[in-house]
């Protein structure tokens, strides 16, 4: 990709709720644009995207798969994201370094709740997008129920560009308001067709009320970036398609609203139009703000522009383990170029790295490169030293460190063990390899009972764990049933005092720290205070070293030793001077904040999950009365349908182990639910006792 095609790129996702169809999309992207010559299917396993044994047998996306297809003489390249909200991590990463998404809503379902999530995370990451509703040939499906949730859960604005012709077994094709054609396809299911021939008629505005009032709608909002549209409007009746265009892109790409478009891709239409709005309304690298960095030589914030003529900077945002137990590391290039054996920076460790291979990657397959450019995702082999996720690489004399990647706790955890004692080790380093994999992952030994506790996002993500540590490595392990993992916090402040004197090795260290603890809002994070002047005497040693000891308090709390969530720790005085010790420091300041803690009245935190149940309307009586069992709080009933209702509640996650087999006994199995960590909130004194067995 020379750097005069950079506007001819296109790097996108695509992310919606499970089952919304993500995967069956980018299917038919890859076989329109020829990149495939069969469409693969989801349900029979033959998807490009879910390539894993796992993932075609489950019929869901476990991990995020790279494509690459041509489209209009423009390179798009996308990432299919998984749907469940146990795999949020996948979803993550990829929003860090798209340029544009596509939120793919199913039109019977709506907004479901990891479509939520996952706007709220392209939200954190200011990504342009557009929807597609999908799923209109379906009994139920509602166009305007989904456009109308948009507004309401998601606060979003939402800019019609289409009409559906027809409803649900009668939908047909689509009415194409920007360019005022009807576009309808064939219901010829044979290999050779499959959605690629299809009627294109005039839209005659005058004789169709709905579309006339939707044109006029569109017209209205486009007029703000461009007030000739409204002239054309009233002088013609109409604006050109070129005219309107220039305006959406705009629109798009600052986030003053979403383009929506509709379809049903399973039964192949819909999708042409789809590829049209990537290309013309999602934002090239070029069309985005540099990225910007730190020098970590200099502290001082920098810019790189998706320019070749720049210094090489690209960030690693997925690491997948291969078939020969190697890692691959997925790159997304900022600026410059990377060559085969050129040797780069990885800026966050100090420590150089020689590329040895480059690939353009296509699912499990992977094309050599001789060279790679800004603005291309690309698999880098063979980084020697110990690089994660989130990590940036960079230009040898020209250092710079991007922002990471946010990885969320895990919630659940497990107790594994090996079927045989003398495969503890092997099994133990596979696990560390798999968590640099996915920071999500955590693996720890527990010191009472040597149980090695592997946590996750949730239930599925665990069973996924263990069948791959079966499959993929070998190694048949015993796990316990699944166990919340809790958060601890504070609840009012409190000071602490650290005065340590140690002799280690026939060295005294020392160290005297005093801090105070209170507070942060809820799912506002932790937070170091270090005021400028006890930064500058500590010095850098001590100053890490203390910060250090605050962090040790953090992973461990003083109720169980659950992750502490929450808290600001202000150091109000430190010690300094030539027999204060960085040692002594850390220690110092562990005793202070562990002291201060306890004394700030702490409490165990739980998730609570939100949970959609789709039932028909008999079956409502029995979940209301399972949910009040399970201390939950019913928050809504929604009609979807005469058929279907929608039960939205919400309850600990400790309760909800095995819903799926109770909720399918109690509606004999008529019945489709998911559920999202929503928050944490205190666990009741009763239940402390309950669960722990004490108060």
């Amino acid at each position: 990709m020379a750097a005069w095609k950079l506007e001819k790129l296109r790097n996108i996702g695509f992310v919606a709720h499970i089952d919304a169809g993500k995967t069956t999309v980018t299917e038919h992207f890859l076989f329109y644009s020829n990149r495939k010559h069969r469409l693969g299917s989801v349900d029979l396993g033959s998807s490009e995207t879910d390539y894993s044994q796992i993932e075609r047998e489950r019929g869901i996306t476990i991990i995020d798969a790279a494509v690459t297809c041509y489209w209009r003489d423009h390179q798009i390249n996308i990432i299919d994201t998984p749907g469940h909200v146990d795999f949020t991590i996948e979803v993550e990463r990829a929003l860090r370094v798209l340029d544009g998404i596509v939120v793919i809503f199913s039109a019977v379902e709506g907004v479901e709740p990891q479509s939520e999530t996952v706007w709220h995370q392209a939200d954190r990451y200011n990504v342009p997008r557009i929807a597609f509703i999908n799923k209109l040939d379906r009994i139920g499906s509602d166009y305007f129920r989904v456009v109308r949730q948009m507004k309401e859960r998601l606060n979003a604005n939402p800019l019609l560009l289409q009409l559906p012709i027809g409803v649900e077994d009668e939908f047909k094709g689509v009415k194409d308001l920007v360019r005022r054609k009807m576009y309808i396809w064939s219901d010829d299911e044979s290999e050779s067709v499959f959605g690629r021939i299809y009627q294109i008629e005039d839209l005659d505005l005058e004789a169709d009320e709905e579309a006339a009032k939707a044109y006029e709608d569109m017209v209205t909002i486009l007029s703000d970036y461009d007030e000739s549209i409204l002239d054309d409007f009233f002088e013609n009746g109409f604006v050109e398609p070129e005219k309107l265009n220039a305006a959406i892109r705009k629109g798009t790409i600052e986030r003053k609203f979403v383009p929506v478009l509709m379809g049903a891709a399973l039964r192949h239409k819909g999708i042409q139009p789809l590829m049209e709005a990537v290309v013309d309304y999602l934002p090239s690298p070029i069309d985005l703000p540099p990225i910007e960095g730190i020098n970590p030589r200099t502290g001082a914030v920098e810019k790189r522009h998706p320019s070749v003529n720049e210094p090489f900077t690209g960030l690693v945002f997925k690491i997948q383990l291969d078939d020969r137990g190697g890692q691959l590391f997925f790159v997304r290039i900022y600026s410059g170029k990377l060559r085969h054996g050129q040797k780069i920076l990885n800026a966050v460790t100090g420590k150089k790295e020689r590329i040895n291979n480059l690939y353009r990657l296509h699912a499990k397959k992977k094309e050599y490169l001789e060279e790679a450019y800004a603005g291309d995702i690309i698999g880098v082999a063979g980084l020697s030293s110990t690089v994660e996720t989130g990590h940036t690489l960079s230009d040898i004399d020209h250092p710079i460190v991007l922002k990471g990647i946010t990885v969320p706790e895990p919630v659940v955890s497990v107790a594994i063990e090996p079927r045989r004692i003398s495969e503890r080790d092997d099994l133990i380093k596979i696990l560390n390899k798999l968590s640099l994999e996915d920071p999500s992952l955590k693996v720890k030994e527990d010191e009472d009972t040597g149980q090695i506790i592997v946590s996750g996002m949730g239930e599925l993500y665990l069973e996924v764990l263990i069948e791959r540590l079966r499959r993929g490595f070998n190694k048949e392990v015993r796990a316990s049933k699944p166990q919340v993992t809790f958060r601890e916090t504070i609840t009012r402040e409190a000071e602490g005092v650290g005065d340590v004197t140690k002799v280690i090795g026939g060295t005294t260290h020392k160290g005297f720290v005093k801090l105070k603890v209170y507070p942060n809002e809820r799912g506002a994070g932790n937070k170091v205070v270090v005021p400028n002047e006890i930064e500058t005497v500590l010095g850098p040693d001590r100053y890490e070293a203390l910060k250090l000891g605050v962090m040790e308090v953090f992973s461990g709390g003083p109720i169980m030793s659950y992750p502490v969530v929450d808290v600001v720790v202000e150091v109000l005085e430190a010690a300094y001077g030539t027999e204060i010790t960085p040692i002594g420091t850390r220690m110092a300041s562990y005793e202070a904040a562990r002291n201060a803690f306890e004394k700030a009245e702490p409490v165990l935190l739980e998730p609570y999950v939100e949970v959609d149940v789709y039932v028909p309307p008999d079956a409502v009586g029995s979940i209301i009365n399972d949910l009040e069992n399970r201390n939950g709080k019913l928050e809504s009933i929604e009609n979807i349908s005469e058929r279907v209702q929608l039960v939205r509640f919400r309850a600990p996650l400790r309760k909800m182990f095995g819903y799926s087999s109770a909720v399918q006994s109690l509606t004999q199995g008529h019945v489709s639910y998911q559920m999202r960590v929503a928050f944490f909130a205190p666990v009741p004194a009763d239940d402390v006792k309950e669960i722990f067995g004490f108060i």
